[in-house]
């Protein structure tokens, strides 16, 4: 029997039922629809596009307060599933403390998640402006999910992830509830 986990901090009152029209991965609308939707990749149904049942692994980064942010992993572990790293970040959640600098991504680490083929990024701390949601962000290299918690919660490998928005929009970050199937 299957476990969901929820990874996305509760969303403020008011949001809807989750639905996409953005395109953040560059497709345009004809390829999307032209696509099979397939287990495990990003899902183009209907109104917009979705994060289904992607493998997934956990890796940890731990330093100071203010690091960058390094995992190691080798590109064949990685090519085509959800990367999600673990700082810890997500504790200060619905404090000041969350926005004071903290863990980062660094341009390198981006260049090794594009190269490798990770599907999506995903991590415990802000990326982007402030907000009081899990958000999915183009940096126009790679997906990136900010904000996610309870990633401690996860095994290292062995489970599932999958995203889909809570509002349409048709440009910038866009809210998401994230979740993890484990077994």
């Amino acid at each position: 029997m299957s476990r969901i986990i929820e990874l996305a901090h509760p969303s403020p009152p008011g949001r809807g039922r989750p639905a996409w029209s953005a395109n953040p991965i560059g497709r345009s609308l004809n390829q999307g629809r032209e696509a099979r939707a397939r287990q495990g990749e990003a899902q183009r149904e209907g109104e917009g596009l979705r994060f289904s049942s992607l493998r997934a692994m956990v890796l940890e980064s731990v330093g100071p307060v203010r690091h960058e942010v390094s995992v190691p992993f080798h590109d064949s572990q990685v090519r085509g599933i959800a990367l999600l790293i673990q700082t810890g970040w997500d504790q200060y959640w619905g404090t000041e403390a969350y926005w004071n600098p903290g863990p980062f991504l660094a341009e390198h680490l981006i260049f090794r998640c594009v190269r490798a083929g990770v599907r999506i990024v995903g991590v415990d701390f802000p990326i982007a402006d402030r907000t009081c949601e899990t958000r999915l962000i183009s940096t126009g290299k790679i997906l990136i999910i900010e904000n996610l918690c309870g990633l401690a919660s996860l095994p290292p490998v062995g489970f599932r992830f999958s995203a889909t928005a809570l509002e349409q929009s048709s440009q910038g970050p866009l809210p998401v509830r994230a979740f993890a199937e484990i077994g």
